[in-house]
Parts: structure tokens; sequence; C-alpha cells
């Protein structure tokens, strides 16, 4: 059912107590980052947008399952107490449940096997992408040769190359001996400058360059932080002494050259030569494929595992164990009036399952005791989750291309997994007679979804397979390919956008 038209409110907050739980994303991710992030970004909206004075305190909580602390930003509109509102910010913490759980090889199998799917299930896909965009089959010829050409072009210019590539750069690393003779001579070059006073040179020059990139990190993040920098002195301290050591590394290796004529040419001549800056680059990039195969991908191989049977599914069901219980007992804690959940990049995916696990469990026959939710949630409580805000969300990808696929003739199962996934999804479309379901499950219709992306995110993307209000999903303009994915956090027109929607 799609959702109700949200126009923003006048108000900074719509009810005297409100609860927010954030999930956080991909990547390797510290306690509270999370929680920092949105909590300034939040603050600085009432502060700024606003021209409110609002107030920031800690909370203590005693859930060692899921959070120790959270934060609370309190408004007061008046000299009335009774006037004040407050918006209470908790994180549910998730990464150490993918962490090392697959490695980089296997990870990178998970990935060249996955680039295949949507041509393995080009009948599926083409089912859910005509009901969701409202096509008919007769109308829709133009529409379905797009779609295959799209997948095989994906595939012939995306897929195999990069899947070709990876293979030659593991072969090749593979053989450690060729690796070595490439990088030989930079071995003999570096021979020598082992006589004394050589050998002091290469240090004074090295420690040259770690000051530079001291600098650039500290001028780094002066631009990324800026004012909001909690230690604005020590890090223009810092970047002076880093600019000044590195003065003086590379004056005294500079005496030291002159004083006993020492030439880097050896060294330079031995560096820049093709096979020797092939193997450099190669070993370059294979090291950056690892960490980020490692620290990222490995994340949403782990959690999209739908596959009962498989070795990752335990940390994907302890991922959402503990997310549904973190909500069920925000919605369940009385001093909330209003409760809303958040969720950036597969944090979003996590976000959305939670919403339908808690509404599984609610619709959910009651069976033995000791088989029940430990928490079990009534409609009014449940009721008190008004608002999703998923951005940067991959949940159209992930539900493209990992989505548990099924047999043309398994009507029943079909339905059961779409019951228990049902929440604002589009219609599949699919003709289930005469084994079509005739039951009630009891949906959040005055849920208001909140979904923000930008064209530059390759994670994001304009969902398409859920229903959601338009004026609800908004893209941003951030520029830059890389940074784009993580700039929501602290830009501040994006906390203007939902939070008169959500708040």
């Amino acid at each position: 059912m799609p959702q109700p038209s949200s126009a923003p409110q006048v108000s900074a907050l719509q009810s005297r107590s409100t609860a927010m739980l954030v999930i956080h994303g991909i990547g390797e991710q510290n306690p509270y980052e999370t929680l920092d992030s949105f909590a300034r970004g939040l603050f600085s909206y009432f502060r700024s947008r606003l021209h409110l004075n609002p107030a920031i305190a800690p909370l203590a909580v005693a859930l060692k399952d899921w959070t120790q602390a959270g934060i609370r930003i309190t408004l007061n509109s008046g000299p009335d107490p009774a006037s004040e509102k407050h918006l209470d910010l908790f994180e549910f913490y998730w990464a150490p449940e993918t962490e090392d759980k697959l490695s980089w090889k296997t990870t990178l199998q998970w990935l060249i096997q996955t680039d295949l799917t949507p041509i393995r299930y080009f009948a599926d896909n083409l089912q859910e992408m005509m009901s969701a965009r409202g096509k008919s089959f007769g109308s829709a010829f133009a529409y379905s040769l797009k779609l295959c050409l799209r997948e095989i072009l994906r595939v012939l210019l995306l897929y195999i190359p990069l899947a070709a590539a990876s293979l030659w750069l593991l072969t090749w690393l593979s053989h450690p001996r060729s690796v070595w003779n490439s990088l030989q001579p930079i071995g003999a070059a570096l021979r020598l400058y082992s006589i004394w006073p050589k050998p002091l040179v290469l240090v004074f020059y090295s420690a040259a360059l770690l000051m530079v990139w001291f600098m650039l990190q500290s001028v780094s993040a002066y631009l990324r932080r800026g004012a909001q920098s909690i230690q604005k002195q020590a890090g223009a301290v810092w970047l002076g002494l880093a600019s000044l050591s590195a003065v003086v590394f590379f004056l005294l290796g500079y005496s030291v050259a002159a004083l006993y004529s020492v030439s880097l040419h050896p060294l330079w001549g031995a560096i820049f030569t093709k096979p020797a800056l092939y193997a450099l680059l190669a070993v370059a990039i294979a090291a950056f494929c690892r960490y980020a195969l490692s620290a990222y991908v490995a994340d949403v191989a782990v959690y999209v595992s739908a596959d009962a049977k498989s070795k990752n599914f335990e940390a994907r069901s302890a991922i959402l164990k503990g997310s549904s219980a973190a909500l069920a007992r925000l919605l369940a804690d009385g001093q909330y009036d209003r409760v809303v959940l958040a969720g950036h990049s597969l944090g979003s995916v996590i976000a959305y399952d939670t919403l339908n696990e808690l509404l599984a469990q609610f619709n959910g026959v009651l069976g033995p005791l000791d088989d029940r939710p430990g928490l079990p949630l009534k409609l009014q409580q449940l009721q008190k989750l008004t608002g999703l805000l998923t951005f940067g969300s991959p949940l159209d990808k992930i539900y493209y291309f990992f989505r548990e696929h099924l047999k043309d003739d398994q009507a029943i199962r079909a339905q059961i997994l779409s019951m228990l996934y049902s929440f604002r999804k589009t219609p599949s479309g699919r003709d289930y007679s005469p084994f079509e379901f005739n039951y009630q499950f009891h949906q959040l219709d005055h849920l208001v979804w909140v979904n923000a992306y930008a064209h530059m995110d390759p994670v994001s993307g304009r969902l398409n397979f859920y229903e959601l209000d338009c004026d609800n999903q908004q893209a941003f303009p951030y520029r830059i390919p890389g940074l784009a994915h993580l700039s929501y956090w602290g830009d501040p027109n994006f906390y203007a956008y939902f939070a008169p929607r959500l708040l």
C-alpha cells in the first residue's frame, strides 16, 4: 500500500519524546562513529537551520547486547518546562559479526559468481521489473529487449573484463619468482648504499617523505573537518612541526649526499623501469583489492546470504536478531511517543529486514513460551514506529542480485517468502492460481519512508521495487564518485531534508 504523503512539519519535533535507532553500513566501522556523525548533524540542523538552542547530553544505557550509550538532544521552545522535547539517538553496531568470516579469495569467487546472476535468472528479474514499473507483457517487448541488452552488455563490457583482469593479477602474483625478478634491480641498487655514510642519505630522504605524508594527512583532515575539529591548536602545531621536520630531513640528506658525493641516480634508474613499475603497481593494486574485498565486499557477502545452509547464515541471523531486539526495546519503552529507524548503505537493508522481522513476529501465531520473541510487541507499541530513513541504500540492487530465487512451479514457497518480506514491496505480478493465499498481514500503513540517494553514489539509487511516495525520494548532488557514498553524514541539506518529514 503506498504510504501517505508527508509534508514537512513546522515544529522541530512532532512529539515530546522521540527515539531514533541508526544502523551503520559496510566498512571498518568503530563503535559510536555512527552515533557521533548523526548526533552532530541533527544538532547542527536544529541550531543552524531552525535557529533553536538545543542541549546535548549522553545517555547511559545498561543494554550491553546492543549499546551502552546514547545521545539526547533536548529542545525547549519556551520558559515552560512542559514545552521541552527531546530526541534520543542510538546506534546498532553489527560490524564484529561479519569480521573475518570470509577470506578475500572466497569473497572474490562469490563476487564473480554473483555478477552472472541477472543473466541466470533473467525471466525472474524481467517479471519483477515489469511488475514494478506497471508494464504489461503485450506492450513491453521493447522494454524486455532493452533489459536483455543491458544485462548482456554488463557482462561483456564490465564483468568479464574485471574478472579477466583479476584472474591475470592473481595468476601473476601467485608466482613470487616473477615478482622478485622484476623487483630485483631495485634490491641491487639499494645494496649500493650499504657502505657508510651512504645509508644516511636514504634515511634522511625517507624521513622527509614520511613527514610530507603526515603533512598531507593533516591538510586532508583540516579540509574534511575544518571548524568542526576538536583539536584545532594541536593540529596546527603538528602541521607546523611536520613541515619543519620535512625541510630539516631533506636538507640533512642533501648535505650528506653533497659532502660524500652520493648520487641517487642508480636507485631511480632501477625503480623507473617498466618491469619494476609494473611489479610495484601490481602489488599496490593487489593490496588495495584485497583490502576492499575483506573490509567492504565481505560484509555484503556475509549478510545477503539467504541460504540457511550457508556457513554465513549464522552471522546474518545474529545481526538480524540483535537489530530486532534493539528496535523492540525502544518500541516497548513507555517513555517514547515515536520511534524512527534509519540505515545507511547495507545498514538500510538490515533496517528493512528488521522491520519485516518485527512484523512477522507480530503477525505470527503464538507458539510455545520458549519459542516466542523475548519481547513480544503489542499493536500499540509497534505503531510507535512512525519513520524509516534509508540513505545510500542498495535495497533495489540487493533485491535484484541477491534475493532468493525460486523454481517456476514453487507457488507456495514464493508466497511465503513474499509474505515474510512484504513491507511496501511492489507486487511481483506472478500468477499463483490455484494456490493463491488468502490472508491478512498487518502492515504499518502510517509509517513514513524517506530515501536519499546520489547519482554518483554507485551503491545507492532510487527505490523502484518498493512503494514510496514520490516526495520522499530525493537525489543529492554529490559529485565525487569515491566520496559520494559517505557524503550524506556531513551534509546539512541531508538533515534538513529528512528531519521535518520524520522527526
